[in-house]
């Protein structure tokens, strides 16, 4: 009897390290990790990058700013509003700054991470070096906003005193019109020369505009205006060559100025709606990009603060652009008669 109860023992403790074996045996796959050869190097790198994520929040606070005086320029741009628009470019240039110097600051930061070489992998955790490959992308989508920027304030404000001077030449040409309605051949010809110079400046800022933007209409426009000018000269150097005299030449270059007058624009208000194409002809593009960068940041930040790779596709934020389908009117001045 001692013997059997020995021998079920020990069949016993046979079985239980048997078992034991084969649960040794039969563990689940592993990860691959190792995070105990690992631990230093990511307790050295976190703050390093909890910093860089720091200045990424700063560049994207920038951005942001930048972004919102943007669509401000565009849409006061189109609206006509040129004081309005002198401020938002202003604001925007300090703005830029307040970005170049933040990129600058990211970059600084992620230069001071440690165990980024190529050695990484055998220091810092498959995550720590996510992380830090994510943030050391971010500096790259705001560098071209500088040049997004001066696009955008270059063409705005060429276009922006287009406008102005138009109306100015209105004011000028209807001013010499009155000296000649009133038989002031002379001094309505004096006059005649302003309005010249003024419309000669205004093509000047068509041309720089041309180089990006489609300015048939608007130098249609113009010319209309000079044609205008050319007739009116005519009639009153003819009116001044006959002493008030109706003669032949006096009628045909009555009828000429008449023929010339009834090509002009009704009012100066369309000249916005001009305006609001050609700020499609490139200002739009420069917000929409500046928009971009804006969104890819707004989206690294997120996933830095959730702690993974954020999607390399960057989404454009919902935030409306001005639209130039349907510009504010302004008031023009009072067309020459």
């Amino acid at each position: 009897m001692v013997a059997a109860i020995a021998w079920l023992v020990a069949v016993a403790v046979i079985g239980m390290g048997g078992a034991g074996v084969a649960a040794s045996l039969n563990r689940p796959p592993a990860s691959g990790a190792r995070p105990e050869l690992t631990w230093t190097g990511d307790r050295q790198a976190a703050p390093a990058l909890d910093a860089a994520a720091g200045r990424l929040q700063a560049l994207s606070d920038a951005v942001d700013a930048l972004g919102t005086s943007s669509k401000r320029a565009l849409a006061d741009f189109i609206a006509g509003d040129t004081a309005a628009l002198a401020s938002d470019l202003s604001t925007g240039a300090a703005q830029l700054e307040a970005v170049t110097s933040s990129a600058a600051g990211l970059r600084a930061a992620l230069a001071a991470v440690p165990y980024t070489d190529a050695l990484a992998a055998l220091r810092v955790s498959a995550q720590t070096s996510a992380r830090y490959r994510q943030l050391a992308a971010t500096p790259g989508l705001a560098a071209n906003l500088e040049t997004d920027w001066q696009l955008l304030s270059a063409k705005a404000q060429a276009a922006s005193i287009v406008p102005g001077l138009l109306a100015q030449h209105d004011r000028q040409t209807a001013a010499a019109a009155a000296q000649g309605g009133a038989g002031h051949y002379q001094a309505a010809l004096a006059l005649l020369d302003a309005p010249a110079a003024t419309l000669a400046q205004a093509r000047q800022a068509a041309a720089s505009l041309a180089k990006t933007a489609d300015v048939s209409t608007l130098t249609q426009w113009m010319d209309r205006q000079a044609a205008y000018d050319a007739a009116l000269r005519q009639l009153y150097t003819v009116m001044l060559s006959s002493k008030g005299k109706v003669t032949s030449a006096v009628r045909a270059a009555f009828a000429a100025e008449e023929a010339a007058k009834a090509a002009l624009p009704a009012s100066t208000e369309g000249i916005v709606v001009i305006m609001g194409a050609i700020a499609q002809g490139g200002l739009d593009q420069a917000v929409i990009d500046i928009e971009i960068a804006r969104g890819s940041l707004a989206a690294a930040l997120s996933a830095q603060q959730a702690g993974m790779p954020a999607s390399p596709v960057p989404t454009l934020p919902a935030s409306p652009l001005p639209s130039a389908a349907a510009p504010s009117p302004r008031s023009g001045a009072t067309p020459p008669p």
